[in-house]
């Protein structure tokens, strides 16, 4: 046997990464069937949203006001909520912020220092294979339901806004996914943070646009919310698929939340390293 036959190729630096990611998605197929009940029963709120938006232009009809909201009819405004689904169903990562602090609270850090892998890029491939079960169940249950709400979509996406809706995507999940690393390892400093959590959680989850479009708050807090970048966590991958932004604009709205992107990994970086210097391998 010669001895180039018998030498190991070295694999990809992404290998373990990809191995992370194939074995958590195995992992997660094995609770499909959660997933298919979590899918479906996720659009019950949608009901009550309908009536109550249904209720909210009906008063403004009778009381002679104008039949829509900054630009949004009772139709756009169920559409909004529906998408909404498929937007926070990319940008929401569900237990990051609390895995990270319980890694550094209890220790448990320690066992992805002591190996060769980048923790962020760690934490990105076990929520990314959720994401790929949620979504390989969502083709077969989202569908029927947003057939069922065809008359609600008044809008044909061009092929121009599809892209830009499916780049806004990535867009959603790498700034969700960033933001909750920069919160999650804010317990380098403070080792707990639940109720802090619990605040931020709920500030994004309003900022996103998923509690309210964020175009019909008021004027004065439109700058902010235009550049903010909880707002591509949901509100604007929403709009660009119901065709509410101009097209001239779709460039410079996804460049900024590119931008966003950058600013957030910089920030995680430096918080990163300065709190591995703070770090106390206690208790792992």
């Amino acid at each position: 046997m010669s001895a180039s036959s018998t030498t190991i190729q070295p694999r990809s630096p992404f290998h373990k990464y990809w191995v992370i990611l194939s074995t958590r998605t195995q992992e997660d197929m094995s609770y499909r069937a959660n997933y298919v009940f979590g899918a479906i029963f996720r659009f019950m709120p949608l009901v009550t949203t309908i009536f109550l938006w249904y209720a909210v232009y009906e008063a403004r009809k009778a009381g002679g006001g104008d039949s829509s909201i900054r630009g949004m009819s009772y139709e756009d405004m169920v559409a909004y909520y529906a998408l909404m689904f498929i937007a926070r169903g990319f940008s929401s990562v569900p237990g990051t912020m609390t895995d990270i602090m319980k890694d550094i609270k209890d220790g448990l850090l320690n066992r992805y220092l002591t190996r060769p892998m980048n923790y962020l890029m760690y934490q990105i491939m076990y929520r990314l294979a959720h994401k790929l079960v949620f979504w390989y169940v969502a083709l077969f249950t989202f569908p029927p339901i947003f057939f069922l709400m065809r008359h609600f979509f008044s809008h044909t996406p061009r092929l121009v806004e599809v892209i830009a809706f499916i780049f806004s995507l990535v867009i959603a999940f790498s700034i969700g996914m960033l933001f909750c690393f920069i919160i999650g390892i804010l317990a380098f400093w403070f080792l707990e943070i639940s109720t802090f959590l619990f605040v931020v959680m709920m500030i994004e989850f309003f900022l996103s646009g998923h509690l309210i479009p964020l175009n019909i708050l008021p004027a004065a807090l439109q700058p902010f919310l235009t550049y903010s970048p909880f707002g591509y966590e949901g509100y604007w991958p929403c709009v660009i698929l119901m065709g509410k932004v101009p097209q001239d604009h779709l460039p410079a709205l996804l460049g900024i939340g590119i931008l966003w992107i950058g600013i957030l990994f910089g920030i995680s970086q430096v918080m990163w390293k300065a709190g591995l210097k703070r770090y106390s391998a206690v208790g792992g």
